[in-house]
């Protein structure tokens, strides 16, 4: 009898203990899960920004791959790539695509107004992607027009709709679509407003609250040697020799 109230506590304590150990795991798991929903849309932007403002170009995108250089050379920390672009050429955004997937850093995309066509492109191709409340994206079929002899043209024509169906399955890939789906999609373009675009997997959520912090940016000086070249006269043997003063009378 006397050691029943010993077994009993033992069990007791045993008891308490897995009951503690059991409720601080599902406090961990509610904790986590309540600061995963918070943090969905709430982003932290940093100084190590490339800015895509305005059409796709050739100007644009070598400046905006200049900096982008840069920045992955001082450190592998996220770039920022910040989006209000009606889109443009193909050629000159695949530059910057070729080159941050290229890249060590991470790259994060926030659509802040507009990423249309080939700027909506870009923002596929980046590792976290994000948009603004009243942000939009629009995808579309690509346009492109050949001039020439017949033959040339078929050839051309042939060319860009090969090349053309291997960027739409990756980016259909992406997008978590068939590439028939996707082509359906993006036929007569295809609009969305930030929320669609979360849900549609465009993007991985709409921006709420956004929270800054500053990167120890080195600058880098470019120098240049000035090199300058004196100008060498060749003058008469009368005019290089001492002048010989005249004799008085």
């Amino acid at each position: 009898m006397h050691h029943l109230p010993f077994l009993t506590s033992v069990r007791t304590g045993r008891l308490a203990v897995v009951t503690l150990t059991a409720l601080a795991m599902v406090l961990v798991s509610v904790t986590s899960a309540a600061a995963k929903a918070d943090s969905k849309g709430t982003i932290t932007l940093t100084n190590r920004i490339v800015e895509m403002n305005g059409p796709v170009g050739f100007s644009m995108i070598k400046s905006a791959q200049k900096k982008f250089i840069t920045l992955n050379a001082q450190s592998n920390d996220p770039i920022w790539i910040r989006i209000n672009s009606p889109g443009g050429s193909v050629d000159a955004g695949l530059i910057l695509i070729d080159t941050f997937r290229a890249s060590k850093s991470p790259v994060y995309c926030l659509v802040e107004s507009k990423a249309y066509s080939m700027a909506a492109i870009t923002l596929l191709f980046c590792d976290r992607k994000y948009a603004l409340d009243h942000a939009t994206i629009m995808l579309h079929e690509a346009s492109y027009g050949t001039m020439g002899d017949d033959p040339s043209n078929r050839s051309r024509i042939e060319f860009l709709t090969n090349y053309l169906d291997k960027m739409h399955r990756e980016l259909a890939k992406r997008v978590g679509m068939s590439h028939d789906k996707y082509r359906e999609k993006i036929r007569d373009a295809w609009w969305l407003m930030a929320d669609e675009a979360e849900k549609a997997g465009i993007v991985d959520a709409v921006v709420r609250e956004i929270k800054y912090s500053k990167f120890a940016l080195k600058r880098t000086e470019e120098k240049s040697t000035v090199t300058k070249r004196t100008k060498t006269q060749l003058l008469p043997d009368a005019i290089t020799k001492e002048k010989i003063p005249k004799r008085r009378d």
